[in-house]
């Protein structure tokens, strides 16, 4: 269309260049005859008028051409500049359509033709709404086209999000918008239409929707948005008079299959037993992984004795299932915590915590039970006061409210040296600056998996003080390969199962450069026993980094000595319960005997916990036992004080 209104307005200018030098001809003719006609035809009048004639006739020969070569330029720049454009719009990778004003299509570039399933000469002269159909993409009806009653021609219409119905039947998500055209006069003279596909950007937004919202190895629900959809129950408690329940499910026994067959079996168990919960519970119930192997479920619309039944439903299903992989078949269980979600006032948080809680009481009941939570019930009032406690733990890391503590040992065997012995100590601060001893927050941290934090940081703070206390003479530099001097603290099952403690341990004393020997780690025989492979692997580890090793609490599990051979500690701690009464129970005096004999003939010392009387340490040093601990030899003191503050010793351990 632009071309050939072009070229027609060049050619008519053309035309109107050449009749008029041809009128300028005729009239320059005809005024010559004229003057020979009246005047005497002599050749003096004639030249003047022959050259005035040849003059015009040269100058309306030279302004055609200059008019017929600008002309030419200008169709030329224009045709270049249609091409170009025709290129662009063919080169894009939006569709456009052009229309005229009564809303037909003038023109589609292949992207549109593609989409709309009509080619350029199939369209032409079509309403747009016969070739560009297009829907709102949630409700389905059509969406005003330009030119209709809904658009006008009074603006723009902005771009929404549709769905383009294809000649041939396909659809897609576009993006489109609209732009009018004017003449120089301001009228309206059609339209652009320009679209995109956002299909693949649909798709990658609902991916990541729903990968904010899933949990990507089972497909269930997270915990974020379980816990929105937990809020939304809460709220239609008060709004519809509703009773739903709260389900906070712990597998037994999934951590044998973990240690057994790897965590490629543990994934493939969650995977199956997602299933298996999902076919025991109703469609309006909602199911979610909310940790490793804990899983949460609500029940919306559902009473107290309903709720039970499928919890009980659901627990022996797991309970019924067989897990095989490769040549192994395992059998779990699920404990199962119950909470009614009624018009009590309840948050999100309180409920959650009150659920995890009733299962742990299911699971200290004996595991593989559903266990209904009771407001008055005692023992989940104590699981409250654990929560309190996690939250003053996770308050004192925040502004440093743990102290260590160490208690002497002193070696009391033929040939001791006077080089310190301790053992290390961590307390709390409470709130109001009182301190806690282990025992009144150790088993929260545990239970909360806030014990490896507690003891990483021990025994950062404790190398950190080694390192100093070298430097500055306080622990002898000594020409042997191990140092005679050692502090021992306290290690969990926890981090034994930690496999990158490690690697934690190897980047500390890279840093702080200890004597070999000076680190001792504890293991208590309970822990020791429970993780045989694992306690023995990491004692090999971390002796070869120069730390020791000790076995505390020895002597009350079932066959101490059988493994004695398989772990490579240094000193054996004998258990205070052996040592408080040896002076005056010939048991005892025997068993601690025969511990210590048996110690040495393995080439280990033995350290004699709880020596509270000058008499049990004489018995000791008859038997002799190497080292003595407890409060009689000396009482914990201060490790490190805070600048400004004095902590009182503590008057028990």
């Amino acid at each position: 269309m632009l071309k050939q209104f072009t070229f027609a307005r060049s050619k008519d200018v053309l035309r109107a260049g050449f009749g008029a030098l041809l009128v300028l001809i005729v009239v320059v003719t005809l005024t010559g005859m004229f003057a020979l006609h009246a005047a005497e035809p002599r050749m003096e009048a004639l030249v003047p008028l022959a050259v005035v004639g040849a003059l015009m006739l040269a100058l309306g020969a030279g302004v055609a051409l200059l008019v017929s070569r600008r002309i030419m330029r200008a169709e030329d720049t224009l045709y270049c500049e249609k091409e170009l454009a025709e290129v662009t719009l063919h080169s894009i990778g939006e569709g456009v359509i052009t229309i005229d004003a009564e809303g037909r299509i003038d023109y589609l570039n292949p992207i549109a033709e593609q989409y709309t399933g009509w080619s350029g000469i199939d369209a032409k002269g079509q309403r747009l709404d016969a070739v560009y159909r297009v829907v709102h993409e949630q409700t389905g009806k059509p969406i005003a086209l330009p030119g209709s009653d809904e658009t006008g021609a009074h603006g723009t219409p902005q771009g929404v999000t549709a769905r383009l119905l294809g000649r041939s039947g396909n659809t897609c998500a576009i993006r489109d918008s609209y732009a009018p055209i004017h003449d120089r006069n301001g009228n309206l003279v059609g339209w652009v239409v320009v679209f995109h596909d956002v299909s693949q950007i649909e798709d990658m937004a609902q991916q990541l929707s729903w990968q904010a919202s899933h949990d990507a190895l089972t497909g269930l629900l997270n915990r974020g948005e379980f816990e929105r959809r937990l809020a939304d129950l809460i709220d239609s408690v008060h709004r519809e008079n509703k009773q739903h329940a709260l389900m906070y499910m712990d597998l037994d026994n999934f951590k044998t299959v973990n240690d057994t067959c790897g965590h490629a079996a543990g994934d493939e168990l969650l995977r199956q037993l997602t299933t298996v919960m999902q076919a025991r519970m109703r469609g309006s119930d909602t199911l979610a992984r909310i940790g490793g192997d804990e899983f949460g479920g609500l029940l919306e619309s559902c009473p107290l004795d309903q709720a039970v039944r499928i919890a009980n439903g659901l627990r022996e299903a797991v309970r019924d299932f067989r897990f095989v992989w490769r040549d192994k078949t395992f059998g779990v269980g699920i404990s199962i915590g119950l909470v009614t979600i009624d018009g009590v006032n309840m948050s999100v948080s309180s409920a959650l915590a009150t659920a995890d809680a009733t299962c742990y009481e299911a699971k200290s009941k004996g595991r593989d039970r559903v266990q209904v939570y009771r407001p008055k019930d005692r023992s989940i009032g104590d699981q409250s006061a654990e929560l309190q406690m996690v939250s003053q733990i996770n308050h004192a890391f925040e502004i440093g409210n743990f102290r260590l503590y160490r208690q002497k040992i002193i070696a009391i065997g033929a040939g001791s040296d006077d080089a310190p012995h301790y053992e290390v100590l961590v307390r709390m601060l409470d709130q109001a600056g009182n301190l806690i001893p282990p025992s009144g927050f150790m088993p929260a941290a545990e239970r909360y998996n806030l014990l490896s934090s507690i003891e990483r940081w021990v025994i950062s703070s404790l190398v950190e003080f080694l390192h100093q206390e070298h430097a500055g003479g306080a622990i002898p530099h000594e020409a042997t390969a191990y140092t005679n001097a050692f502090y021992a603290v306290n290690l969990s099952g926890v981090s034994i199962n930690d496999n990158s403690f490690p690697e934690f341990v190897r980047k500390l004393l890279t840093r702080f450069n200890l004597p070999r020997g000076l680190l001792c780690f504890e293991v208590t025989e309970t822990t020791a026993i429970s993780n045989l492979t694992k306690a023995a692997q990491l004692m090999h580890e971390l002796k070869a980094m120069g730390c020791r090793f000790a076995l505390d609490d020895f002597g009350i599990g079932m066959s101490s000595f059988a493994y004695l051979k398989y772990l490579p500690v240094d000193y054996i701690k004998i258990d205070g319960v052996f040592i408080r009464d040896m002076a005056v129970d010939p048991m005892d005096h025997a068993i601690v005997e025969a511990i210590n004999r048996i110690a040495h003939i393995l080439g280990l010392k033995t350290v004699a916990e709880f020596v509270e009387e000058e008499t049990t340490l004489e018995h000791l040093r008859t038997l002799e036992v190497d080292y003595a601990q407890g409060y009689f030899i000396a009482k914990p003191e201060v490790l490190t004080k805070s600048p400004g503050a004095v902590h009182p010793v503590l008057e028990s351990a």
